[in-house]
């Protein structure tokens, strides 16, 4: 029978899964700054991956794209949501991330919670779930495969978007799925496999019916509550008992099992649906898999090779680089860390992160934060940080202001490189542009506030006896921040 028909109106809300330490990106991809939002094809911030994928699931339905996060990746998601036109209204921030099991289940709660005053409406929504860092081409396809889905979901099944593999891949799990078509293209999956090895995946290959696990699901809200509780009441019933107010959310994810969809609900189903995608996908997971996607690029940095093969350097700015004599080694290079790394081997990059974390402060630092830090009213970028002194550059974007605050232990020198604003130093107001200088006494109570209408920028040298970033105490701020 075909369930493919959706034309009837039904609530669809697109949902973007942002979490993850992107750990296996390593130096570029950090705990503090993930993939998604990476410049990894040498973009800005909204172009990076989420963006990508809030442009691409926002055509799919009249209601605005939820957004599951964790509280952690704040700043970096509502940014990433203005340069999109969105607002954060639809934002559910988890206190930390549990897996995508606990962040389905906590997405069907709110659309419950928000839906109180017509529950049966709310339970039969349709929500489409989408990781926030793949990489998708041909994003006509994706919506016409997704609108399948809508479809099926309607009549109360699960329905995953499975890719066609297009080499023998052993870092996916796999659909295996029965012959015939249920739908324009959708079929029959019987169960999920496990990633394999070289031989079974050449097998799969082979075969025809099996997909590789994209990690995109689409259902009835109802649905998947009923599957939560028959499969996985471990993860459903403190997710259940959340209150309005998420007063009690900490508690909930204290008790709430971490697992992952796939083994908590879609490996114990008899079957399920999936539409077969035919779209060029990557999830991005590893530098292989990027040297992959950029070896074309007209944008990758050209490098010196003599006498080497199979190379790639992802490179730092404008540094010039030469290879000679190497074969299948990759060269990630960032301002303060390094990664060389052999071809075939780059899923290992987790377990040198892990072990950097216990290799002394500097070391331990690197492997979580970059030398900039993203705040809500723009960012800043580490210099140099030394015993004597520490030196920045800040970059303050228009109509923002930094906290009203001050410094027990330093004292600050702000030269303003570009833009216009005024410093609050003390509660006397002193306008600057570039050039200007300001002395920041050590207890004296200061911020800057950006009064034009492009980003100014100032460098920052700091002197005294510590420089860490807790060495602040905050008199006013603009974000709500303690």
């Amino acid at each position: 029978m075909t369930r493919s028909d959706s034309s009837t109106e039904t609530t669809f809300i697109p949902v973007v899964l942002s979490g993850g330490s992107g750990t296996r990106l390593w130096p570029v991809s950090r705990q503090s700054f993930p993939k998604q939002f990476c410049e990894l094809f040498g973009e800005a911030l909204e172009h990076s991956l989420f963006a990508r994928t809030l442009a691409r699931v926002t055509p799919l339905s009249k209601e605005t794209p939820w957004t599951i996060t964790t509280r952690d990746l704040k700043v970096l998601t509502e940014k990433t949501l203005k340069s999109q036109g969105l607002s954060a209204e639809n934002v559910v921030y988890e206190p930390r991330g549990r897996n995508t099991a606990a962040a389905i289940a906590l997405l069907c709660k709110e659309i419950l919670n928000r839906g109180l005053a017509q529950p049966s409406v709310a339970m039969e929504t349709i929500c489409g779930v989408f990781p926030a860092d793949q990489l998708i081409e041909n994003e006509t396809a994706f919506r016409t495969a997704v609108q399948e889905a809508i479809g099926f979901a309607k009549e109360g099944e699960i329905v995953t978007l499975g890719v066609k593999p297009t080499y023998p891949a052993t870092g996916y799990g796999y659909i295996e799925t029965e012959p015939g078509v249920i739908g324009k293209t959708a079929v029959r999956a019987k169960r999920f496999r496990e990633k394999p090895g070289v031989e079974t995946a050449r097998q799969f290959l082979l075969e025809g019916c099996y997909f590789w696990n994209a990690g995109m699901f689409v259902f009835k809200v109802k649905t998947m509550i009923e599957l939560l509780k028959k499969h996985a009441p471990e993860v459903w019933n403190p997710i259940d008992q959340l209150k309005l107010d998420h007063s009690n959310l900490n508690s909930v994810y204290d008790t709430v099992q971490p697992i992952s969809i796939d083994y908590a609900v879609m490996e114990r189903l008899e079957s399920h649906v999936t539409v077969p995608c035919t779209f060029d996908w990557s999830d991005v997971g590893s530098w292989d898999a990027m040297a992959d996607i950029l070896k074309s690029s007209k944008s990758h940095h050209p490098t010196v090779s003599v006498q080497a093969e199979n190379c790639f350097v992802m490179p730092n700015g404008d540094k010039t680089y030469a290879v000679v004599g190497a074969r299948d080694l990759m060269v990630i290079d960032t301002a303060d860390a390094l990664l060389i790394v052999k071809r075939d081997t780059s899923e290992h990059v987790k377990e040198a992160v892990e072990k950097l974390k216990t290799h002394g402060e500097a070391a331990s630092y690197r492997a979580v934060h970059h030398q900039f830090e993203v705040r809500p009213w723009g960012q800043f970028e580490v210099l140099r940080d030394t015993p004597k002194f520490k030196s920045k550059t800040i970059t303050v974007e228009p109509g923002a202001q930094i906290s009203y605050q001050s410094h027990a232990k330093r004292a600050e020198h702000w030269i303003i490189v570009s833009g216009r604003g005024e410093v609050v130093l003390n509660e006397q107001v002193i306008a600057v542009q570039a050039g200007s200088h300001v002395s920041i006494p050590i207890g004296a109570k200061h911020r800057m506030r950006n009064t034009g209408a492009e980003p100014i920028e100032f460098v920052e040298v700091q002197l005294g006896t510590y420089f860490g970033e807790d060495d602040i105490v905050r008199y006013e701020d603009t974000y709500g921040r303690a």
